[in-house]
């Protein structure tokens, strides 16, 4: 794919813009290209843990491998709710747990009166 970038005067050329997955394994075996193993456990985009543009299942995979960033990220928010308390300012939290669970849009993906696969297994008796 290529782009004229009329605003600055350039050319963008995106040579893999179109490749599949498949394609971009088998250039990467082919050229000997080292590969992050992060890929081969399952991610598909490596980043930052609990990056807020990944979505909503690849955070929660980040989370459940690496769960000591969960609790970091939960402290940070419980110092954050602090210094907002210190300073007068209205917080909508009681918990760094809470905050985290807005962030992550926990909620947002349940919907009142869902259960889970193992909610249900167990009410048929397994």
């Amino acid at each position: 794919m290529i782009e004229l970038m009329k605003r600055k005067g350039s050319t963008l050329v995106n040579p893999i813009y179109h490749w599949t997955i498949s394609d971009i394994w088998e250039y990467s075996k082919q050229n000997n290209i080292k590969m992050n193993p992060l890929y081969q456990c399952g991610y598909d985009r490596v980043g930052c843990i609990g990056c807020p543009l990944a979505n909503y299942y690849g955070r929660l995979k980040e989370f459940q491998d690496y769960p000591k960033y969960k609790q970091a990220y939960i402290k940070a928010f419980e110092r954050m709710l602090k210094v907002r308390q210190d300073k007068g300012l209205k917080v909508k939290w009681q918990t760094g747990q809470e905050v985290f669970d807005w962030w992550i849009e926990t909620y947002k993906h349940e919907v009142k009166g869902q259960i889970t696969i193992d909610e249900w297994m167990k009410g048929q008796g397994e």
